[in-house]
């Protein structure tokens, strides 16, 4: 095997050493695992009015749906080192916050963000109650809210081929002007 060649070495040595000495630097991994992400989403801010494992607020006050991890969204987020990883932060519980994608995107690698600041990144589009009913159930198969459960209705129950033998009702959605005054 040949001795790599000294502009190599160089290379190496400018860009912060061996992978080894990278290591030591940051004894940690730079994602957060499974644990610590669950941990994560737990701690997170519960939006009033719906299920807390599938809804939840970001630092900013953004609501995010779980299923829209790392995507580009307004409801996507993903998880944010507070203290960022290039600036010594560890993936741990303690440091680690949801933040909706272009929040995150547009903190990059601060350290001490307003949470107005963050709110001004935000995406623009708030969603109402009955436009988030609809995205889970498209997303979901089903709505669950305190005091009000559905589920999506099957293709054949829709064409009056089969009736459900499931005992949740099958959702009203999108809702109609007579489900309106109700």
């Amino acid at each position: 095997m040949a001795p790599s060649s000294p502009r190599r070495d160089g290379e190496a040595q400018a860009s912060g050493g061996s992978s080894e000495a990278r290591g030591k630097e940051h004894p940690s991994p730079r994602s957060f695992d499974g644990k610590t992400r669950s941990a994560c989403w737990q701690k997170a801010a519960v939006v009033m009015g719906r299920h807390p494992e599938r809804w939840r607020q970001d630092a900013a006050g953004n609501v995010v749906c779980r299923r829209f991890l790392s995507c580009y969204g307004c409801l996507c987020y993903e998880y944010d080192h507070i203290v960022p990883f290039s600036k010594g932060g560890e993936s741990t519980v303690d440091n680690c916050q949801i933040l909706q994608t272009r929040v995150n995107r547009f903190k990059s690698d601060k350290t001490l963000i307003e949470q107005a600041e963050m709110q001004g990144f935000s995406c623009d589009i708030k969603f109402t109650e009955r436009e988030l009913d609809v995205i889970e159930m498209a997303v979901y198969g089903d709505v669950i809210r305190p005091g009000k459960q559905c589920r999506c209705r099957t293709v054949a129950e829709m064409l009056g081929q089969v009736k459900s033998k499931n005992h949740m009702a099958a959702c009203e959605l999108p809702y109609n002007d007579a489900s309106e005054n109700k």
